[in-house]
C-alpha cells in the first residue's frame, strides 16, 4: 500500500532531469512545505522568462518542489551526468545554512544564479551575459 506513495512517474523523471540539464532555466521551490510562496515561485519564472525573451533564448523555465526533486534524484542517479549531479548538493546546502528562507533557489543552464526571492531582471541579464554558451560564444542580450 505504502508503495504508492513511491511512484515516480516517467514524465516527473523527465522533467527533473531536463531541469538539472543545460539551457533550461529552474526555480527550485519550498511550495511543498512553504504554503503560500506561490506567488513568489511565479515571478521568479516570470522575471526569468522575461530575461529569456529579451535575449532570445528559447529555454524552458521549470518549477519544481525540493520534495520532487529530492524524490526523483535518487532514483535517476545513474542517468545524470556530473554537472547534474552537482547541482543537488548545492540546493541542499543552500537549504541547510538558510532553512526554507533559501528558497525560491534559481538555476540557469545548470548554474545557481540566485536564492531567497525574486531575482532581479537586471541580475539574471548580467548572469546570462557572463555565462557562455555550449559553442563557446558569449549570451548576449538582444538589442533592443
Amino acid at each position: 500500500m505504502f508503495g504508492f506513495f513511491n511512484k515516480v512517474s516517467p514524465e516527473d523523471a523527465g522533467m527533473v532531469k531536463r531541469a538539472l540539464g543545460p539551457d533550461a532555466a529552474v526555480v527550485v521551490s519550498a511550495s511543498c512545505c512553504a504554503p503560500g510562496t506561490g506567488e513568489t515561485d511565479e515571478a521568479a519564472a516570470q522575471a526569468c522568462r522575461q530575461v529569456l525573451a529579451e535575449t532570445g533564448l528559447d529555454w524552458p523555465v521549470i518549477t519544481v518542489t525540493v520534495t520532487q526533486a529530492q524524490s526523483i534524484i535518487g532514483r535517476i542517479a545513474a542517468q545524470l551526468d556530473a554537472r547534474q549531479t552537482a547541482l543537488s548538493p548545492q540546493v541542499t546546502q543552500l537549504f541547510m545554512t538558510q532553512g526554507l528562507s533559501a528558497f525560491p533557489v534559481l538555476i540557469m543552464n545548470q548554474r545557481v544564479v540566485a536564492y531567497g526571492g525574486v531575482p532581479g531582471v537586471e541580475l539574471l541579464r548580467d548572469t546570462l551575459a557572463k555565462m557562455k554558451a555550449p559553442q563557446g560564444q558569449p549570451i548576449h542580450a538582444a538589442a533592443s
